[in-house]
């Protein structure tokens, strides 16, 4: 009985110490229960905090991986200092960092906790890789193009394939103010008079107060007949100087009117832009020393809109000083135009228009004939042209009356494009230009026109 009593208090009292040693081994700190694992018992791949250690060094060689924040740790956040490798070779001692606090639960997080998901704009970025698009491009445009040119003359001569140019149109708009700018380049300079292969064809700030622009630059300058033909290689006027000549000086333009209205213009120019297409010596801008300057335009074009369909009068003035070494000459031109389009959806449509200059005043020396410039200029142009799917076929005639030299030119440009979409398209166009003078016709030029003209 006594040794049973004494068995039975022995075993309790053992039972008792194991239950102290636990209770004392659950208050010891987990750091001091176990050495760490050796590396071959850890996890094979790194954790967000863990870096891998780095290859041996080489000659050259990009730093080593453990000096390179990891992928799994936000750039803008601060990086753990426990990477396996310190830069002296040594290893380092490891830590954690301690959790941010999270703050408040947003009042958007749905029933189970979640957070709520980024905006779209942030969730684009992130999967993308870049940051947002900042809000001051939402008052700035960019577009541009370019332009590759097949020449081939057909009585003689090489054919030759060149860059005729590219650009970017750059517009800001903030409230009343605006900003364009149209740099153009290309490989070579376009024409002789031309600084270099590269240019500004405009450039200009505005102020618009609805319904009226002031524009304030180097800016293109109001026909006195229409602005263009919808051709590439153009008409007798524009190698004369009259159409796509930019100028420097200030232009206040206005539409007043939807369906029923008319456009108004007027112009002052300090002085040309340099940059036109004239050709040499048919401009007063590719003589050496000479300038066109003060050059006022005003111009006035009633407008009709019904359907699809719009019809245009035109009206225009032009005054300028051509400022000629040992010859000044006051310019003026008078013309008046007149333009009907109709569209038909997506079937095509049609267009005619037509348009009369006169010029009284020289603004060369050596056009139409070396030494024989004229004073009395009449400029005529008539076109038209068919849309049928994709495919335009259009007709221009330009024809020139130089009076004072009994010289006459014509220019006929009949023309077949297709447009692949809205950014890119291919026209080929036939050009038979001729000069008569004093009853004896010579070949200006006969060619072969092929472009390529993509745009965004």
């Amino acid at each position: 009985m006594t040794t049973s009593l004494s068995n039975l208090l022995g075993r309790g009292f053992v039972a008792l110490l194991l239950v102290t040693s636990s209770a004392a081994a659950q208050e010891t700190p987990a750091e001091a229960t176990a050495p760490p694992a050796p590396a071959e018992a850890q996890p094979t791949a790194p954790s967000a905090a863990e870096e891998a250690p780095p290859s041996p060094p080489a000659e050259a060689a990009p730093a080593p991986a453990a000096a390179q924040p990891s992928p799994a740790v936000a750039a803008d956040e601060p990086q753990a200092a426990d990477a396996t490798v310190a830069e002296d070779g040594q290893p380092r001692k490891k830590f954690k960092l301690k959790p941010a606090d999270e703050g408040p639960p947003s009042q958007n997080e749905g029933p189970a906790g979640e957070p709520e998901p980024a905006s779209t704009d942030e969730a684009k970025a992130k999967k993308h890789g870049h940051k947002p698009i900042p809000d001051w491009l939402d008052d700035f445009t960019l577009g541009g193009g370019a332009i590759v040119y097949y020449y081939q003359p057909t009585e003689g001569g090489p054919g030759n394939v060149s860059l005729f140019f590219a650009n970017l149109i750059l517009d800001g708009k903030w409230g009343h103010f605006g900003l364009h700018v149209e740099p153009r380049f290309r490989d070579t300079k376009l024409r002789p008079f031309f600084e270099g292969p590269v240019w500004v064809q405009e450039v200009y700030g505005s102020f618009t107060l609805d319904p009226v622009t002031l524009k304030l630059g180097k800016i293109y300058k109001q026909n006195t007949g229409l602005f263009w033909d919808n051709s590439f290689y153009g008409n007798v006027q524009v190698y004369d100087g009259l159409k796509l000549d930019p100028n420097y000086g200030a232009s206040l333009e206005s539409t007043i009117g939807d369906k029923l209205g008319v456009f108004l213009a007027a112009q002052y120019f300090v002085v040309d832009g340099r940059t036109n297409v004239s050709l040499q010596g048919r401009d007063t801008i590719s003589i050496p020393d000479a300038r066109r300057r003060n050059t006022l335009v005003g111009r006035v074009s009633p407008f009709v809109k019904f359907g699809d369909g719009e019809f245009r009068l035109g009206g225009g003035i032009e005054h300028f000083d051509a400022d000629i070494p040992d010859q000044k000459e006051d310019v003026t031109r008078l013309g008046a135009d007149a333009k009907f389009t109709y569209g038909f959806g997506d079937l095509g449509g049609v267009g005619v228009w037509g348009e009369y200059t006169h010029q009284s005043g020289r603004h060369v020396v050596d056009h139409p004939v070396a030494g024989a410039a004229s004073g009395d200029n009449h400029y005529f142009q008539v076109g038209g042209e068919v849309s049928i799917w994709r495919f335009t076929a259009r007709y221009n005639v330009s024809h020139a009356i130089y009076a004072d030299a009994d010289t006459t030119e014509w220019l006929h440009v009949p023309a077949l494009g297709f447009k692949a979409n809205d950014n890119l398209s291919l026209l080929g166009e036939f050009v038979v230009w001729r000069q008569t003078t004093a009853g004896e016709t010579i070949p200006y030029d006969t060619s072969l026109n092929v472009t390529l003209h993509g745009q965004f």
